[in-house]
């Protein structure tokens, strides 16, 4: 399965725009297109950074550069010059798609579908701080450590 996503930079949030075994030039645009809402929030310069596949045509940077977005495709092969991207799909895989035996599309739709709820307002990311990406009230949790804490207990004060 392919799935197309789009993370922002500044807020770490990830969107997923869709999902298919057959990705093709009209599917990538047509999802981008209705996720297009997503792409107009915030102030300041907008730059969307992609990779040279043939499915991110003309009429996909059209989408872009009508809501005010800088089109900065990255040199063929050089997927370290997209780290934000490349790091989202390595997390994704380690802390979820590697634990489960993914039982077709409906199944990898909600692991996928879930884990971008938690990734988006309750998992910590270090480059915030350490804190989740959406302003939740946080609860004060008290931890307790057995044997140099390889046991350890979670509760809420």
């Amino acid at each position: 399965m392919h799935v197309l996503f789009f993370i922002n930079v500044r807020t770490r949030k990830v969107h997923i725009a869709g999902m298919t075994q057959h990705p093709n030039k009209e599917w990538v645009t047509d999802h981008t297109k209705s996720l297009s809402f997503v792409f107009k929030e915030g102030k300041g310069k907008h730059l969307l950074v992609r990779d040279r596949d043939t499915k991110f045509t003309k009429e996909f940077d059209e989408v872009f550069k009508q809501i005010g977005y800088e089109i900065r495709p990255i040199p063929y092969r050089s997927p370290n010059l997209n780290p934000y991207a490349e790091g989202w799909v390595g997390t994704i895989k380690r802390e979820c798609l590697n634990k489960f035996v993914v039982f077709g599309e409906k199944h990898l739709d909600h692991l996928i579908s879930e884990y971008v709820k938690y990734y988006n307002t309750v998992r910590p990311h270090s480059a915030m701080g350490n804190m989740p990406l959406e302003n939740n009230e946080q609860a004060n949790i008290k931890k307790r450590s057995w044997l140099g804490g390889t046991l350890n207990d979670y509760r809420r004060e």
